[in-house]
């Protein structure tokens, strides 16, 4: 919801959504942070906005930022089982969606908006934003833009080096509406200038800073047919140009020096029906989606040639209900072609640079039961399919932003996953409560492993090695929120992940340990104040040359304000975590033996609507 949007805003989209049963955080410093659910973070667990992929590299490694700024958000969700086959055939973990809403999509009938305005203790950050949408006659405009800046981090040790962060986020879309349907355009861009910071131990002692820019521009069409079986039909087409600077600094040359850099391309096109409701039949779709993403890597460090990549997808999604059983299903097919445009016939050290090809069938089922009123009893079974990307396939060289020297696979086969949930939820008036537990069952699982040893180009950086095996992810999740009396409300949540190779029983690495949150709030109208507890056990099942994590309980208070004044709606946010400046580590944090998590912050953010 908004209110719940509000509240959490964070300085990241993995941030903002960490109270969710089941996500946690990947990260390398603030700035880059990634969700990660249910121990599954890159590609198993897309991140779009609007619907579509941004066209980032924040899947393939912790120091990429996802370029999505929270202050945009209209509203996050998070979607699983067989709805999110719709968007991605590899995604067993799931899907978080930020609607952004790039296109004006209904005709505004008058001027509206909202400005935002945020601040921080923990960094000296603040951050800006508004939008606006306005009718000009048949057509609809819509703008808005935001701006952040926060200094270092500080945290219970003292400031921690090279995390400041910039970001500059617009866009601008305009569209006629009519009885129709609408066509519409936007245009959008994204800078942003961070640091990772430094470690003198594991890679480059004075850090590394990153500066990326998207270019976004989409157009989309969307035809509501009067009669017959079709409710809608929307046509989409986007088109991302992402570029990238690993930015070091050279002792010899006494100067800033550019790194490992990326150049990527990226199209979108697709065109989904949307079915009438058809007897016990309703929310059908059948679509088709394409892409085709241009891959270059400046000349310099890495070594992962230049290659188009292309892919396809064919899907039909349907839901009926009946008494007391609702069930859904999808099916998805999907190809993919990997095309390296130089050093074709090569042998590095992933193998022979050649041309790869994959295809693959995935497919959902789930069906809930409602035994009684408020009651319900489901369970969902998902075949997933993910072809290797071009850097597991033929990345060779240092990465120095991330501490280590990447070396790829070229004879890498596609990983399939059977993910298999049985959940319990209960709805009352006074709240809800759900618990789940899932089981995933991945071949050839796909990740970078630590051999141990030092590259031999670069003596400082641990050589990563891609390989496939086949990994088992099952464990059990939670939620609850209920009134205990009048104006007193409690909730939570828990998860737990046991990650393991299958043959061996080896961990895996980068598994979250269990973890829960827990809130005790007072609500009398418009206003709500609260306190709560964040707290995960030590994580002691630990990969190859992982290092073991601390358990930790940390607290927080939380405010919010809503209230009208001059004709404008305002609301008031106020967050306060690591209430006692603790000092404490995330097991997902790759430099966590350097960084522990911010100490005491206090974070204000005020939105007015007009």
């Amino acid at each position: 919801s908004g209110k719940k949007l509000r509240q959490n805003l964070g300085r990241t989209i993995a941030e903002t959504i960490d109270s969710e049963p089941g996500i946690s955080q990947r990260t390398l410093g603030p700035a880059p942070a990634r969700p990660v659910l249910r121990g599954m973070g890159g590609d198993r667990l897309l991140v779009l906005e609007d619907g579509e992929r941004t066209g980032d590299l924040s899947a393939t490694a912790s120091d990429h930022a996802v370029v999505i700024e929270p202050l945009a958000a209209e509203r996050i969700e998070v979607i699983r089982g067989p709805e999110a086959l719709l968007y991605g055939s590899g995604s067993l973990g799931g899907v978080i969606n930020v609607a952004r809403g790039y296109v004006p999509a209904t005709l505004a009938h008058h001027v509206n908006g909202a400005v935002s305005l945020q601040g921080e203790s923990v960094n000296r950050g603040y951050s800006g934003g508004a939008f606006l949408n306005a009718p000009l006659g048949p057509l609809s405009l819509r703008m808005d833009g935001s701006y952040r800046d926060a200094r270092d981090i500080a945290t219970p040790l003292g400031d921690l080096p090279n995390t400041a962060i910039r970001t500059l986020n617009g866009s601008a879309g305009i569209s006629l509406v009519r009885s129709w349907g609408y066509v519409g355009t936007s245009g959008s861009l994204y800078e942003s200038d961070y640091g990772i910071p430094p470690d003198s131990v594991a890679g480059h002692p004075g850090g590394v800073r990153i500066d990326l820019n998207r270019r976004h521009l989409e157009s989309r069409a969307e035809l509501l047919p009067r009669s017959g079986w079709v409710r809608r039909l929307t046509l989409r087409h986007s088109f991302t140009r992402y570029r990238h600077s690993e930015i070091e600094y050279s002792e010899r040359l006494g100067r800033e020096i550019a790194g490992t850099g990326f150049d990527v391309l990226t199209h979108h096109l697709s065109a989904m029906m949307r079915f009438n409701q058809s007897g016990i039949f309703r929310n059908g779709a059948l679509g088709v989606w394409g892409e085709f993403r241009d891959h270059s890597t400046p000349a310099g460090r890495n070594l992962t040639p230049r290659s188009n990549e292309y892919a396809g997808a064919v899907f039909g999604y349907q839901e009926a209900n009946w008494q007391r059983f609702a069930v859904n299903g999808a099916l998805r097919f999907d190809v993919k072609q990997v095309r390296p445009r130089e050093n074709l016939g090569d042998v590095t050290q992933a193998g022979r640079v050649r041309e790869r090809s994959f295809r693959g069938v995935s497919g959902a089922f789930s069906g809930i039961y409602q035994p009684w009123n408020g009651f319900y009893l489901g369970a969902t079974a998902l075949r997933s399919f993910r072809a290797p990307g071009i850097e597991e396939l033929f990345s060779v060289g240092p990465h120095l932003a991330v501490y280590t020297y990447e070396v790829g696979n070229a004879d890498l086969a596609p990983e399939r996953g059977l993910g298999l949930e049985g959940f319990l939820e209960v709805r009352h008036q006074r709240g809800h409560v759900r618990v789940a537990a899932f089981r995933n069952d991945i071949s050839n699982y796909i990740f970078p492993e630590n051999t141990g040893k030092r590259s031999s180009r670069i003596y400082s950086l641990f050589e990563y090695r891609f390989s496939g095996k086949n990994a088992l992810l099952s464990g059990i999740e939670g939620a609850f929120d209920w009134q205990l009396f009048q104006r007193w409300f409690a909730g939570g949540t828990f998860s737990y992940v046991r990650g393991e190779l299958r043959d061996s029983r080896e961990p895996l690495p980068r598994i979250p340990p269990l973890e829960g949150k827990l809130n005790l709030r007072y609500q009398a109208g418009q206003f709500s104040l609260g306190g709560g507890m964040n707290a995960a056990a030590a994580q002691n099942r630990i990969g190859r040359f992982e290092s073991t994590t601390a358990g930790y309980v940390a607290f927080s208070l939380f405010g919010q304000y809503n209230f009208s004044a001059g004709g404008l709606f305002h609301t008031l946010s106020l967050n306060a975590g690591n209430l006692l400046d603790s000092e404490y580590r995330k097991h997902l944090n790759w430099v966590k033996h350097i960084m522990p998590e911010p100490g005491r912050n206090v974070r204000l953010l005020y939105k007015m609507f007009f």
